[in-house]
């Protein structure tokens, strides 16, 4: 899960790499706020935690995919089973939407 804000001065999304699976783990972690530098002008950007929102992490699709592919050729002389071993990408991509869906769904009151 990557933890996305957009920048005040020029607009551009950006992202914060982060292990928490929520915004309390979060603030526990660093406090109400972050000190943000956009990777495209530089400036440094002062967020409140409720101001990021959780997209899907792309490679987790990437190596649910891989699996996939490792699954299908091992089971390929099984038939019906190599099948349904190409749904393992989906349920990666339904985890990864639910936990940052969670994430998006649960604020931190503002002190």
């Amino acid at each position: 899960m990557k933890l996305s804000y957009y920048c005040k001065s020029c607009n551009k999304k950006n992202f914060y790499q982060t292990k928490t699976k929520d915004r309390f783990e979060l603030q526990k972690e660093v406090g109400d706020e972050i000190n943000l530098r956009c990777s495209k002008c530089g400036t440094v950007n002062k967020k409140h935690i409720n101001r990021l929102f959780a997209v899907v992490n792309p490679t987790f699709i990437l190596i649910g995919l891989v699996v996939a592919i490792i699954v299908t050729l091992l089971l390929w002389d099984f038939g019906l089973i190599s099948t349904l071993s190409f749904t393992i990408p989906i349920f990666f991509l339904f985890d990864a939407q639910k936990r940052s869906s969670d994430y998006n769904k649960i604020m931190v009151s503002r002190k």
